[in-house]
C-alpha cells in the first residue's frame, strides 16, 4: 500500500495521512479531497497544469498530461490559464474567454484505465447542487455547494467532485456544467488513478506520495 501525505498550503500544514487501498464494491462519488484520496485502490497520477506554459492552448481532441480533452465551445479553445487564484497555483484549466468556463461548457476527458477520477472546480459565482457533475460509466457525482473545500484570496470557492469505481476501470468522464445556470468556471487538479500495472516498475511502495494543493 502507498501512504500520501496530503498538503494544503495557506489553510494548514497537513489535513491527514491516509493509505492507499481501501475500497468499496460498488461505485462511490465524493465531493470531499480527503476521502476520496482515502478510497483509492491505487496511486493517484495529478495533472495540475503548472508545468505547461501559461496561454498554452489545448484544442479539441488534443492531449495534454495523459488526458485527452473533447469539447466543442463553438471554436472557442480551452486554454492554460493564470489570471485568477486556483488551488495550485499558478496554473489552471480554462478557455480563451478571459480563462472561465462557462455554464453549458460540457467536455469529455479520456485517459488510461483507471479506478478514480476527481477534480477541482473553481468558481466566484455562486453555485447550487448539481450546477456541475461528472460521470463516469453509469455513475454521476454532482457538486455539492454547501461542501465547500476552501475559499481562495480573491472570494472564489472550490469544490470537489470525484468518482472511485474499485472494481470496474474507468477510461473516460464527462464533465457537465448545467446550461442555464449563470456561472463562470475554472478546473484544476485533475486526479485519475492508473491501474497499478501502469504505475512505475521501481515505484517504491514505503515512500509516502505527497499532494500539494497550495491554497
Amino acid at each position: 500500500m502507498k501512504k500520501i501525505k496530503l498538503f494544503l498550503i495557506g489553510v494548514c500544514t497537513v489535513i491527514g495521512m491516509v493509505t492507499v487501498g481501501a475500497s468499496s464494491a460498488e461505485p462511490v462519488t465524493y465531493s470531499g479531497l480527503a476521502a476520496f484520496i482515502d478510497a483509492l485502490p491505487t496511486e493517484p497520477s495529478i495533472l495540475d497544469f503548472d508545468l505547461m506554459p501559461t496561454g498554452m492552448t489545448i484544442e479539441d481532441s488534443e492531449s495534454a498530461g495523459g488526458i485527452t480533452f473533447k469539447y466543442d465551445f463553438d471554436g472557442l479553445p480551452m486554454k492554460v490559464a493564470h489570471l485568477y487564484a486556483t488551488t495550485s497555483a499558478p496554473n489552471f484549466l480554462g478557455t480563451g474567454d478571459s480563462g472561465m468556463f462557462h455554464d453549458g461548457d460540457n467536455f469529455i476527458l479520456s485517459f488510461p484505465p483507471g479506478h478514480g477520477i476527481g477534480l477541482f472546480f473553481i468558481s466566484a459565482d455562486p453555485l447550487l447542487d448539481g450546477d456541475i457533475s461528472v460521470t463516469a460509466g453509469s455513475v454521476t457525482a454532482e457538486l455539492i455547494a454547501e461542501n465547500i473545500h476552501a475559499t481562495l484570496a480573491d472570494g472564489s470557492r472550490v469544490y470537489f467532485v470525484g468518482i472511485i469505481d474499485a472494481q470496474t476501470a474507468m477510461t473516460s468522464a464527462y464533465i457537465e456544467a448545467l446550461e442555464g445556470g449563470f456561472f463562470l468556471y475554472n478546473v484544476d487538479d485533475i486526479i485519475t488513478a492508473p491501474l497499478s500495472e501502469t504505475l512505475a516498475a521501481d515505484s517504491d511502495p514505503d515512500k509516502p506520495l505527497q499532494i500539494a494543493v497550495k491554497l
